[in-house]
């Protein structure tokens, strides 16, 4: 599992290999959350599944496949602070 919720921190991931992997599944909300400082806005979790998040994994806002992965965004609080979740099929 990797958490990143700093924006050095999704830099430094995706110059790995799972990073690379991601990257044109990250890349568009990277794109809309870039006028934010991350850490205020979404924290992103790759490999991982929702539930291991204390997330209710039917509770997603936008849900979607992708080759070898499943994407959700979850919406935690009413200040739209949010989770990106990539899940492994």
């Amino acid at each position: 599992m990797t958490i990143l919720r700093t924006a050095v921190e999704v830099a430094a991931f995706l110059a790995t290999p799972l990073g690379r992997e991601v990257e044109g599944i990250l890349a568009p909300h990277l794109e809309r959350l870039a006028e934010f400082e991350l850490e205020d806005i979404a924290a992103i979790a790759v490999d991982e599944t929702p539930q291991a998040l204390g997330l209710d994994p039917d509770a997603y806002e936008y849900r979607t496949e992708h080759h070898g992965w499943t994407e959700g965004v979850f919406i935690i609080s009413d200040d739209g602070f949010g989770w990106i979740v990539l899940t492994r099929t």
